[in-house]
């Protein structure tokens, strides 16, 4: 047979890309479900109450979905900032139209808009940053105890006073704040019971001038120590001007207060994040019990910003102890309470003076 020139080379070639055809087609068919599945994107939505720039529960909220978004690469994430508010249930239901299936509704104004849309989007799931009680089939909860920190907080605060007045500027009485308070008073009380916490309370989540005049406030009544559980810094601001030890709240601020900055109560948002991603994404999500992610020191949810050298070592040693017990289930901050009779708290601890509205 007369070969035509050039034909075998042209055979060989066509054998070769067939097999390369083959090759490729083998390996992009799935061996099993977990291969299939870190090939599917998962869009995913960040609600913000506030602005990143609050140098708290919104800053830190961007940092910790961040930090997941770099590490898993299937996922797609948007952020929306001040989206609390009357447009709540629009700018979810404009993610949810265009495919976003896991919606994290950061804070715990976002309540009424979860319970409003997520049974519009039942394909969607929403998962209610700060809530306490599940509002649909398709919604969550997740938050962080951070009152175990601000335990330790209060053991710092209950030994640096010389006044035995302790300030505190507080956002509005829901139950994470009451809890906070209780449980920072707890720790004042464990080591200074002649100590009182005086509360303040702004009315807002985030309210700058308000939060520096309250602190202000609680800083001329001769308290000499001063924390908040509010978003912005303005606490500090105030603490740093007026020569006042500061225990920051939600984030480490020590950088804006470097002259009275003691230590600091710190969200990390990551790991609860990173879970509750990694559940939707797996399909698995409806199977975690109540579909409640509360994650504390233990899973790394929270922690203790660094001493500055203010805090004295055997100090420093004291809340290090506490701190171990409080992981390993030593200490027991509110003992003989379960989680749904933490988030039903309404009462001020014996050594906390000032109204709950």
């Amino acid at each position: 047979m007369k070969r035509t020139p050039g034909a075998g080379k042209a055979i060989a070639w066509t054998a070769f890309f067939f097999i390369m055809l083959m090759v490729d087609f083998v390996g992009a068919a799935p061996t099993d479900g977990i291969a299939n599945s870190s090939r599917s994107e998962l869009k995913v939505a960040l609600l913000d109450f506030g602005p990143i720039g609050d140098h708290g529960w919104t800053y830190e909220a961007h940092v910790g979905a961040d930090k997941t978004a770099r590490q898993m690469p299937y996922l797609n994430l948007s952020e929306r900032e001040s989206a609390s508010g009357p447009d709540a249930p629009q700018i979810m239901r404009d993610y949810a139209k265009n495919g976003y299936k896991l919606i994290l509704c950061h804070s715990y104004s976002f309540g009424d808009a979860i319970r409003e849309v997520a049974s519009e989007y039942p394909d969607t799931i929403f998962m209610w940053g700060g809530g306490t009680e599940k509002l649909a089939p398709n919604a969550g909860i997740y938050f962080a105890r951070i009152y175990e920190v601000q335990y330790l907080a209060g053991i710092v605060a209950g030994n640096m006073t010389k006044t035995d007045e302790i300030g505190y500027v507080a956002a509005l009485p829901t139950s994470d704040v009451v809890i906070g308070i209780d449980s920072f008073a707890k720790g004042v009380a464990s080591c200074n019971p002649r100590a009182k916490i005086y509360v303040e309370w702004v009315g807002n989540w985030y309210d700058p001038e308000k939060e520096k005049a309250a602190a202000l406030s609680l800083i001329k009544r001769g308290c000499d120590v001063i924390t908040h559980h509010s978003d912005s810094d303005a606490t500090g601001e105030a603490a740093e001007r007026m020569g006042t030890y500061f225990i920051s709240f939600g984030s480490n601020t020590a950088r804006f207060t470097p002259d009275v900055f003691l230590t600091g109560v710190v969200w990390n948002w990551e790991p609860i994040m990173t879970d509750v991603v990694e559940a939707v994404h797996n399909g698995t999500w409806a199977a975690h019990p109540g579909q409640d992610w509360w994650y504390g020191l233990k899973e790394g949810a929270v922690k203790l910003a660094p001493f500055s050298d203010l805090v004295p070592a055997d100090l420093r040693r004291l809340v290090e102890e506490q701190q171990k017990a409080i992981v390993q289930g030593e200490l027991v901050i509110f003992p003989g309470q379960s989680d749904e009779d933490l988030r039903a708290i309404y009462y001020f601890e014996p050594n906390v003076v000032g109204d709950l509205p």
